[in-house]
């Protein structure tokens, strides 16, 4: 089975890009930039989420059916495009996930 990383991959960075270019010139606020992206990773957390916990549940049944395969590309699928947008979430949030990897002694204003 083989995964579509890039194909995936650009829709949303192509939206990443489009609401953050549309939050520097001014057109939204930063706060609804943000609020679209949290409810993305939200909405791809609980699609990735609920695929693999239906694939434990199949597998510690020993449920072998068609839609395993499909449940399992999907989790992979979601799970790159959560990656995607774990990255995204950490650029929105660089103030407070720096201080959670620099010391408060090292840290410097940026």
């Amino acid at each position: 089975m083989s995964y579509e990383v890039l194909t995936l991959s650009l829709p949303f960075i192509g939206g990443y890009l489009l609401t953050y270019s549309l939050y520097k010139f001014k057109i939204i606020k930063k706060v609804l930039h943000i609020n679209i992206w949290n409810f993305i990773i939200g909405l791809t957390f609980l699609i990735g989420g609920g695929a693999g916990f239906l694939l434990l549940i199949f597998l510690e049944l020993g449920m072998i059916t068609p839609i395993n395969h499909v449940l399992m590309y999907w989790h992979v699928e979601v799970g790159i495009s959560l990656t995607l947008i774990t990255i995204f979430h950490i650029h929105c949030y660089w103030r407070s996930t720096k201080k959670m990897f620099i010391p408060a002694k090292r840290r410097v204003k940026s």
